[in-house]
């Protein structure tokens, strides 16, 4: 963490420093629109908890774990990291808007759940200080080293340091409601049906608005699989491997005894339209003849293969210009 705040120029936007009992705004530790160091370490020294915000965006660990899990829940995530002074406490009590899984990484943190949260909150609804009081301590725990911690949404809780300094990583899971998916779902069908662009009747008449809305939701004929496809390619565009290679990898001819594998953690997928074969990767469309189905097929599984010989029926020159073009977008790596 002492790297990353010294060594990686962080914006205000990405780091934010927060003490229970006491107001600490971005003009006490910016310096020209950036994180000082110097001035962070002197309210961490004075009992601050320091945020790395979305890190997953900077340490390429933390986008793995974000992109495996949102690819397994279908849902977004990011981490945000707290590095808490000994014997401290960062927020006062407060709930999230989206689920929590606490990852203790180093000292000990003692937690509070309370009640007085709110039900399955919407991510529009803010939680306000004078509006939302904590009431009574329902639970509590003392997380170490390698525990974890879940909190729902809408849960009250708090969160102090004992006597080291505590290290954890909260992972953020951004829920995919029933409301926005009904929502997606009537925004497709109005795309795909002009009627339902239509204008409600003259003067709102109640009546027919009632029958007229009857009609129409007993006959909807919704494409729910482009609505969640759509959703999953938007989740899935959030992450983007962080490596060394890209433009080494963008100009390297793939050669018969080169490995060549799938990038970690890049989702993909493969589609067939007429006699073409695409591939969809973190929102780009890369087209091919349908004869290299089973190149890109046996590098979806995520496995290594020698470049020379893939069982995938073509030739070494076809297959060369098929792992080229992989290579060029970036989506396959040769080790």
């Amino acid at each position: 963490m002492d790297s990353i705040l010294g060594g990686f120029g962080l914006s205000v936007e990405e780091i934010r420093v927060v003490q229970h009992d006491r107001d600490i705004g971005v003009s006490d530790y910016a310096w020209r629109g950036m994180a000082d160091p110097m001035r962070i370490t002197q309210l961490f020294a004075d009992g601050a908890t320091i945020i790395f915000n979305a890190l997953q965006n900077r340490h390429e660990p933390l986008r793995l774990l974000c992109s495996t899990l949102s690819a397994q829940a279908a849902a977004r995530t990011q981490t945000n990291v707290y590095l808490t002074p000994p014997r401290s406490q960062g927020f006062k009590p407060h709930w999230d808007t989206h689920d929590v899984f606490v990852l203790q990484v180093e000292g000990s943190k003692r937690w509070r759940l309370y009640s007085g949260g709110e039900d399955r909150p919407l991510a529009g609804r803010r939680f306000d200080p004078d509006e939302h009081e904590a009431g009574s301590i329902e639970s509590e725990t003392t997380l170490e080293g390698g525990d974890a911690l879940y909190i729902p949404r809408g849960v009250m809780h708090a969160a102090a340091s004992r006597d080291d300094t505590s290290l954890h990583i909260t992972l953020g899971l951004i829920p995919y409601t029933w409301v926005e998916f009904v929502a997606e779902c009537l925004a497709e069908l109005a795309l795909r049906r002009g009627e339902w662009r239509d204008s409600l009747p003259f003067g709102f008449d109640r009546e027919q608005i009632d029958t007229e809305l009857r009609r129409r939701l007993a006959q909807m004929d919704l494409d729910l699989d482009a609505v969640l496809t759509a959703k999953r390619d938007a989740i899935a565009d959030a992450f983007r491997p962080r490596a060394a290679d890209y433009l080494s990898q963008g100009l390297l001819s793939p050669l018969p005894d080169h490995n060549v594998r799938l990038r970690p953690g890049l989702a993909s997928r493969m589609e067939f339209r007429d006699d073409r074969c695409v591939l969809v990767s973190q929102g780009r469309e890369l087209d091919f003849p349908r004869i290299a189905e089973r190149t890109i097929e046996l590098l979806l599984t995520g496995r290594a293969f020698r470049a020379g010989a893939i069982d995938d029926g073509l030739d070494w020159q076809g297959r060369r210009v098929v792992l080229s073009s992989l290579l060029r977008a970036g989506i396959v790596q040769a080790l």
